[in-house]
């Protein structure tokens, strides 16, 4: 087993099962003997009478972006279809970085560009170039169609009964020195959501605003107040919005920085928002294996300050608390498996089981919404050399068939709106979650397992299971045996499975 590790993901995936592996023995009796003495057989306790927190219902969300989800694509590749049998409860509107140069009555402009700016840069993109693979010149860009406009995102929004999550551009204001402007384009925004009667509860006050590639790179202390000038004219107009921020990287997370944000900005703030991308040049399967539950770690992060997702949650919780706000949530608008070497050989199956337990750690710590980056992102190789891919519900490429992490989604968005409930394990390598009719199990393991999972309250009706694992590229049933309080099934080398108990 060591040895397999050390040549990486593809030879460990057919090499890691025994000879002998698929011996099955007639007998039940002697089935039960061979995992229980063979170290196979793993508990879980679920119980069901002590709840938890509820899972909101716009939770499973995906990233669309206005320019590379345009009006050819959608109409051609049944994108709005796939949405759908993900069933996914939230679209994030008109994308990430994108935010911070989009003015939503110019929904022409290319990406990246800012129609604020000097005319004579528009169809550059300082430092960027043609970064989009459908480019539009300037001279066409108060009547192009093609790329996604407000009116056709709540469209899609309300055939998919999607929570819409809208962000508002902060930067070009403050690159412009156009405050003034940059809020009465808000207000202006969201005036026009009533008038048209679109229910537009989430709004974002801008993307990344710390980066370095940013449209504008802000301090901290400029973000905090250019959120509270935003926000304070947004809640008087409009006081049963919640406002998201992003005050920080998720590398350089800190809670002198969230204190010091909050402190200006908390009056407003409603959610704050963490962008996680899980092991960004370190992915791997050795290091999905070591690290459970898993690490925020990337390759910039001090390792000092490596920690788990809920401990990154915690220390939002308790620094905002801190500063007189303790009921602020969390969000993460952007999430997925990053970019690394490894990550590139990882087929669609193990891609989703890492998706999974993403999604699992974030529901567990009641992070609220999350959106996944991103639908379809298409790009340049002449100014993004690499073209980093990151993995969605769709391929890539056209025609944008459906991939395994879109079953994944429609799985777990059993979740939406149910409340938690409380099991726990005592195997290190079994992630799991649970509602009153519905377990979520990981097996971290190389083995097949059998999975003996004891409830504390008799259970009602039929269960059924569906299955993603590493050994297969498809979705399998997983069939699942009931006893009073007990539930048994078998759970494949590192797989995901979905048990559903129909009442």
């Amino acid at each position: 087993m060591k040895c397999t590790l050390t040549f990486g993901f593809l030879l460990l995936a057919t090499s890691v099962f025994p000879e002998g592996e698929a011996f099955e023995p007639t007998s039940s009796d002697k089935l039960d003997a061979f995992y229980s003495t063979s170290g196979r057989a793993v508990s879980i306790n679920v119980q069901t009478r002590e709840k938890l927190h509820t899972v909101n219902p716009a939770f499973l969300g995906i990233n669309l972006s206005y320019f590379n989800t345009t009006d050819e694509l959608w109409a051609t590749y049944g994108l709005q279809e796939k949405l759908k049998k993900a069933n996914i409860g939230a679209l994030r509107y008109p994308g990430g970085e994108e935010t911070s140069f989009f003015h939503w009555k110019h929904p022409g402009v290319n990406g990246y560009e800012d129609c604020w700016s000097d005319p004579s840069t528009h169809g550059t993109s300082p430092g960027r170039g043609k970064f989009q693979t459908t480019w539009v010149a300037p001279s066409e860009w108060d009547t192009n169609k093609s790329f996604m406009d407000f009116d056709e995102f709540m469209t899609n929004c309300t055939a998919l009964s999607a929570e819409p999550i809208v962000g508002i551009n902060l930067s070009s204001g403050k690159k412009h020195n156009r405050r003034a402007d940059g809020i009465a384009e808000a207000l202006g925004w969201m005036r026009y959501c009533k008038q048209k009667g679109y229910a537009v509860k989430y709004w974002f006050l801008d993307n990344e605003p710390w980066h370095h590639e940013a449209a504008h790179t802000f301090s901290l202390t400029e973000y905090a107040e250019e959120a509270l000038a935003y926000g304070t004219a947004i809640k008087r107009e409009f006081p049963e919005t919640k406002l998201i921020v992003n005050p920080a990287a998720s590398s350089t997370l800190h809670a002198e920085s969230i204190e010091q944000f909050m402190k200006t900005a908390g009056p407003v703030v409603d959610y704050i928002d963490v962008h996680w991308y899980w092991a960004w040049g370190k992915g791997s399967l050795e290091h999905w294996l070591a690290h459970t539950p898993l690490t925020n770690e990337d390759k910039w992060k001090n390792p000092s300050e490596i920690r788990t997702y809920a401990e990154d949650i915690a220390l939002i919780r308790e620094a905002s608390a801190k500063t007189g706000f303790p009921d602020i949530g969390i969000t993460a608008l952007e999430w997925n498996i990053a970019p690394s070497d490894w990550s590139q050989t990882f087929n669609q199956s193990f891609i989703a089981v890492i998706q999974a337990e993403l999604l699992m750690e974030f529901a567990a710590n009641n992070v609220e919404i999350t959106c996944l980056w991103p639908l379809i992102w298409q790009t340049s190789r002449d100014v993004w050399s690499e073209q980093d891919v990151f993995p969605s519900i769709v391929t890539s490429d056209p025609p944008f068939n459906e991939t395994i992490s879109l079953h994944l989604f429609r799985m777990l968005s059993a979740t939406a709106g149910q409340q938690l409930v409380k099991v726990d394990t005592p195997n290190a390598d079994i992630v799991a979650l649970a509602t009153d009719n519905t377990l979520f199990v990981i097996n971290k393991n190389a083995l097949r397992r059998k999975v003996i999972v004891a409830y504390d309250v008799p259970i009602i009706g039929t269960a059924s299971g569906e299955m993603i694992g590493m050994k297969h590229q498809i979705v399998k049933t997983v069939d699942v045996q009931t006893s009073k309080k007990k539930l048994v099934f078998f759970a494949e080398p590192f797989s995901f499975n979905a048990i559903r108990i129909k009442k």
